[in-house]
């Protein structure tokens, strides 16, 4: 006899609500299996190279670890693995960046489960899916689009592109050593790079520049 497996899923987002209610729905469905809920970026990255799950359904805007730099993590090392970001942001910016971090689909939280549902079909057939609200958001987007202010003269690794989140955020230099348990001078050696390679000088600039490019949840 022929046994289906489960579609294993992993949910991510800093709302525990969401995360159960999320899990409750799936639950309903014979084809999932949620195997872990977490509201840590970090936590997430280790959960799923180590669970390689089917599916994840994430929100791009947790903070720590944004849920757009876990998945730039996961996304080459989980082939297999379908990305759905699950969020509260409906402007172009955060459904580009999501996109281009590897996510497969984009919904927004007011969606109702049967969006959420055809989206978790629609990945899972290997098609991409955006919620139909901001569907044209993209289209909107790419013709409003003019040279970005701050181009990297080349791109910024993952430590840096962390470190630009957590400045973005108002942690200081001594905050973000204590938190990756780095010395504060290599903290600033990396700002220093950051800086050098975006061609900008100063907080504001680099806080400006995380917006622009989803790497944090803070409105300007």
């Amino acid at each position: 006899m022929y046994v289906v497996m489960p579609v294993t899923v992993l949910l991510a987002d800093e709302q525990a609500l969401l995360r159960e209610g999320v899990a409750s729905l799936l639950a309903a469905l014979p084809r999932f299996e949620v195997i872990g809920s977490t509201a840590d970026g970090r936590d997430c990255v280790r959960s799923a190279l180590r669970c390689q799950p089917g599916l994840i359904v994430f929100d791009c805007a947790m903070r720590g670890l944004s849920g757009l730099e876990v998945i730039r993590r996961i996304a080459p090392r989980c082939p297999r693995t379908r990305l759905l970001c699950l969020s509260s942001y409906d402007d172009s910016r955060w459904v580009r960046a999501a996109f281009d971090a590897g996510a497969h689909g984009y919904v927004l939280k007011r969606d109702g489960f049967d969006v959420l549902h055809e989206a978790i079909d629609s990945v899972m057939r290997s098609r991409f899916f955006i919620s139909p609200d901001i569907a044209h958001l993209l289209v909107d987007g790419m013709r409003r689009s003019s040279s970005p202010s701050f181009a990297p003269r080349e791109p910024l690794s993952p430590r840096e592109r962390e470190i630009t989140q957590l400045f973005a955020e108002g942690l200081s230099a001594r905050d973000i050593a204590e938190r990756l348990h780095v010395s504060v001078k290599t903290v600033g050696t990396h700002r220093e790079h950051i800086m050098a390679k975006l061609g900008i000088h100063g907080i504001a600039q680099l806080t400006r520049y995380a917006l622009r490019e989803g790497l944090t949840a803070l409105e300007p």
